[in-house]
């Protein structure tokens, strides 16, 4: 056997697998979808049917709802809590990054600490502070709470990709009239473009999935789509058509999100791995 046919082989073994392993993780997305235009009789067939006639009564049910309002609440919460997160953990990472801060490695792991709190933990002081400051079923206080979770991810991911910038760029920068500022917002972050589109995308979906702190936080004006979705289980039993057809359009916009910044993604999840 030649060693081109031995590695043509094996190319060919390893995208067997990849093609498998995306088929397994891409199955229940493809069944939630399909459900969502399926009828509830033919949503409970056995065997399943794979064959059927489509319908949107589940998308009209649920479009007449409120879970619209509560799609829009979690897109603005979302959206707001990625913005900030990102700004603020790009500025504290560089600044990580570039300055030699006394007690760094200790700062940074109290950062990450954040990260790792259980959220369970943090519920009822969150509340009652909340309550104290009349932001109970607020967007703010949503915003304000996923932001202090995501802007210690953001600022442990991206340091990483401002360590790996040269400073020599900078250095070059600097001897051509930027100031500091300039350094950053105009050579130095647009080289961290795939970081900071891999680390929108985490906090995103982070953002749009928390289910427990907007159930404790909110009651109606800025209750979140995670939280309608539970409500849609009542005594008389669960609509899996409407809940299909809301898990359907609730990942729009992740996915539209991220076929946007797909290259950068790319990019940033290969990080570390192609040098």
């Amino acid at each position: 056997m030649t060693a081109e046919l031995t590695t043509t082989i094996k190319r060919g073994i390893a995208l067997a697998v990849t093609i498998l392993i995306t088929l397994i993780f891409a199955f229940p997305l493809f069944w939630v979808v399909i459900s969502s235009f399926k009828t509830r009789l033919d949503l409970f067939a056995i065997p399943p049917k794979w064959l059927f006639t489509p319908t949107l009564e589940n998308y009209r049910g649920i479009l007449a709802s409120d879970f619209v309002r509560q799609f829009l609440n979690s897109l603005i919460i979302a959206a707001a809590s990625t913005t900030i997160s990102i700004i603020l953990g790009s500025l504290t990472a560089y600044g990580f990054s570039r300055h030699n801060i006394r007690g760094s490695d200790f700062l940074l792991f109290w950062i990450l600490s954040l990260r790792m709190l259980p959220v369970i933990a943090v519920v009822v002081p969150f509340y009652l502070l909340f309550r104290t400051l009349g932001l109970l079923d607020t967007h703010i206080a949503l915003v304000l709470v996923y932001c202090i979770f995501n802007i210690s991810f953001s600022v442990w991911v991206l340091k990483g990709f401002f360590d790996e910038i040269p400073l020599e760029l900078e250095e070059a920068a600097m001897l051509d009239g930027y100031s500091p500022p300039q350094v950053f917002f105009r050579v130095s972050l647009p080289l961290a473009r795939a970081g900071l589109a891999t680390t929108a995308i985490f906090c995103l979906i982070q953002s749009l999935n928390e289910f427990l702190v907007a159930l404790a936080l909110t009651a109606r004006a800025a209750e979140t789509a995670p939280v309608g979705l539970a409500k849609l289980q009542t005594f008389l039993g669960t609509d899996w058509g409407r809940i299909s057809a809301a898990a359907t359009l609730f990942m729009l916009p992740v996915v539209i999100f991220t076929i946007l910044v797909r290259n950068e993604l790319i990019r940033g999840m290969s990080f570390g791995r192609m040098k």
